[in-house]
């Protein structure tokens, strides 16, 4: 059974507001087996309303759909009036509605509802109507011909209120789709990741198909299936296996779900503590490590040493390695490891410096180059990288880097050189 999202809103459709919902929508019908067929973006336009609703009820495949936005108290909120007409039902006044959004005034806002807001108590004759507590505009559900349509606002965090409660009423589906298990690797290409898994995925059955996503240095793959049944579940499990053998080293996923998440439960797994020094990178690393609960376990300080003086003085950088070589430059990326692990009494040490640009650069040292420091017991490592991109790029790519590093050295035992 497949379904579709509809995300109304020009703020959406113009960029000025970057969209949460299509994806939290399509990840939970994935794993509820309601596989989205389209996810459309319309503006707060009458006639792009109607013209989306007329090519989605064209479609015989889609027996769901979800639209979210469009259910405000201003004159450009229009899906309500909209779906009414499109489905030929009235728009009826719930009192009980009415009364929420009073009650919801009261609360928050220590006063009565604009005059504007009671169009909000008005759904498509019909509906089931669904009572949101976080804000003015409620939800509803509505049959139309061969279609089970959800009707939901446009605040994110209304939006995932609403997903529990849509969750029972969903119709019964016998033929789920299916995915997989997300296996992740990092310090690998797509292309060599893909390469080297042909000779396993030639035993996919047909049923089964193969999905790859690069992301910031990582690759992500699964399997996935139109059917939901025991043969196509075992099916990929046993081709999974073989997978995660062959690439043991590099899938990270075995112990988190981002790569920070499974640095962070190797530390823990290994009674390891980290501190950071970071100049290009502004903090991003310490940022990552830390936005995992239980990261106060392993993390012991982080440092954003952006100027020289600022590595001389806080980490202890010698003034002399500055001036020769540089503030982007292996000596220096090894210092700042090397300073931060003995000034914080960590067990392992991380630096990072580099040209995050787009000014900066020169011949020798162009925007993108970083140098990346790992100092643990007796062992430092330092790996250079130039990468491409903007500065929000560069700076992603760096931590990216640093973890992977990292991930690959917990991994070899850094607690065995204790």
């Amino acid at each position: 059974m497949k379904s579709a999202i509809l995300c109304i809103g020009t703020e959406i459709t113009t960029g000025l507001v970057k969209d949460l919902n299509a994806h939290f929508l399509a990840f939970n019908l994935t794993a509820v087996g309601l596989f989205p067929k389209l996810v459309l973006f319309v503006p707060d336009h009458k006639e792009t309303i109607t013209k989306t609703l007329q090519f989605l009820f064209k479609d015989e495949e889609i027996q769901s759909i979800f639209i979210t936005g469009g259910l405000g108290p201003t004159q450009d909120d229009l899906t309500r009036e909209i779906l009414a007409e499109f489905i030929g039902k009235k728009l009826c006044f719930v009192p009980e509605q009415w009364d929420n959004i009073i009650r919801f005034y009261q609360k928050i806002r220590h006063t009565l509802p604009p005059d504007n807001n009671k169009k909000q108590a008005f759904i498509p004759e019909g509906s089931l109507l669904l009572e949101n507590p976080l804000g003015t505009a409620p939800g509803f559900i509505i049959s139309f011909q061969d279609k089970k349509i959800y009707v939901i606002p446009g605040v994110p965090k209304e939006t995932q209120y609403f997903w529990p409660i849509i969750k029972t009423h969903l119709p019964s589906n016998d033929n789920q789709f299916y995915r997989s298990e997300m296996i992740k690797a990092c310090g690998v290409g797509e292309s060599l990741f893909e390469t080297k898994l042909q000779p396993i995925l030639m035993s996919l059955p047909d049923t089964l198909q193969s999905a790859y996503l690069p992301y910031f240095g990582e690759v992500w793959f699964y399997l996935y299936s139109y059917q939901k049944n025991p043969q196509v579940i075992q099916s990929a499990e046993n081709i999974l296996k073989k997978i995660k053998e062959a690439w043991k080293p590099y899938l990270f996923s075995r112990w988190g779900d981002t790569l920070e998440q499974a640095c962070g439960n190797l530390l823990i797994e290994k009674h390891l503590t980290i501190a950071t020094a970071e100049s290009c990178s502004g903090g991003l690393l310490s940022h990552r490590l830390t936005n995992i609960p239980g990261s106060s376990a392993y993390f012991n300080r982080g440092y954003v040493v952006y100027s020289n003086q600022a590595k001389i003085d806080t980490i202890g950088v010698p003034s002399s390695l500055i001036t020769q070589h540089g503030a982007v430059s292996e000596e220096v990326a090894r210092a700042l490891a090397e300073g931060v692990r003995e000034k914080s009494h960590a067990d392992i040490g991380i630096g990072i410096t580099g040209i995050a640009g787009p000014s900066g650069g020169s011949e020798q040292k162009p925007v993108g180059l970083v140098y990346i420091g790992i100092s643990y017991s007796q062992h430092n490592q330092v790996q250079k990288y130039l990468f491409s991109g903007d500065r929000e790029v560069i700076k992603i790519l760096s931590t990216q880097s640093a973890l992977t590093q990292l991930f690959f050295q917990l991994q070899r035992g850094i607690n065995d050189e204790r």
